[in-house]
């Protein structure tokens, strides 16, 4: 039986080598992150306006051709903080700050959530929530856990 402590890092590692998947434009490798349900959920919440996306075949499963389209990967960088992390037998809940800065050291902020469910022994994302926010905004409380 896994440990606390090796069950978290596994869950860690879902949420980073999808994020990194998705920068180097691997729609395969991105792709077997995810659930390939109707159930799974995306959730966006930007300046650019608020996007929410139910089904794979909506939220991951027509990126393959935008991965096509746009391939070159992204050149930003990003780091995980304040990780909170829940899970039983077969569902798991991750929430942490995500902050992104790009090559010209331009920052960009986020809360995020993922939901991942266990299928045969591998834990993949259902629900993916991400909000944007100013960095230096006072309002905006961090989880207060690292």
């Amino acid at each position: 039986m896994q440990s606390s402590e090796d069950i978290e890092e596994t869950l860690k590692a879902v949420v980073v080598g999808e994020t990194f998947a998705y920068m180097e434009k691997d729609y395969q490798k991105w792709a077997s992150f995810w659930d390939h349900s109707g159930d799974v959920l995306r959730l966006d919440v930007s300046q650019a306006g608020f996007s929410q996306t139910r089904g794979w075949d909506k939220s991951g499963g027509n990126l393959e051709s935008f991965f096509k389209e746009n391939p070159e990967p992204i050149t930003s960088t990003f780091v995980n903080s304040n990780y909170l992390i829940f899970y039983d037998v077969n569902l798991a809940w991750v929430a942490f700050d995500q902050t992104w800065t790009s090559q010209s050291g331009e920052e960009t902020v986020a809360k995020a959530t993922i939901t991942l469910v266990k299928k045969a022994n591998d834990w993949k994302i259902i629900s993916y929530t991400a909000i944007q926010y100013e960095a230096e905004d006072e309002n905006v409380d961090t989880l207060g856990r690292e």
